[in-house]
C-alpha cells in the first residue's frame, strides 16, 4: 500500500517544475568558431593565451576544449582596442 502525504508536508521547492533551469549555461565555442571571430593562426591563438590576452580553454570532455563566448568577446574587444591605440 502506498503512503500518501498531506499537501502541507510537501515543501514548496518539491513542487517546482524539474524542467525549469535555475541558471543558464554559458555559450561555449570551439577553435573554428574562435578563428572565425579572430582570424589568426592557431599558433597565434595559443601565444595570446600564454601571454594572458585570451582566456584559457575549458575542458568539455576528455579531449575536447572550448572557450566561454562572453570571455572571448571581451578579450577580443580589448585586443582590438589595443591595436587601434597602439
Amino acid at each position: 500500500m502506498k503512503k500518501s502525504f498531506p499537501p502541507e508536508s510537501v515543501s514548496p521547492d518539491a513542487t517546482a517544475s524539474v524542467d525549469t533551469p535555475t541558471a543558464s549555461l554559458p555559450r561555449v565555442i570551439r577553435m573554428p568558431g574562435l578563428r572565425q571571430m579572430y582570424p589568426v593562426a592557431r599558433t597565434t591563438i595559443y601565444e595570446l593565451i600564454k601571454a594572458g590576452k585570451l582566456p584559457r580553454p575549458i575542458a568539455l570532455s576528455k579531449r575536447a576544449r572550448g572557450w566561454v563566448l562572453a570571455d572571448v568577446e571581451e578579450c577580443i574587444a580589448k585586443l582590438k582596442a589595443e591595436a587601434n591605440h597602439g
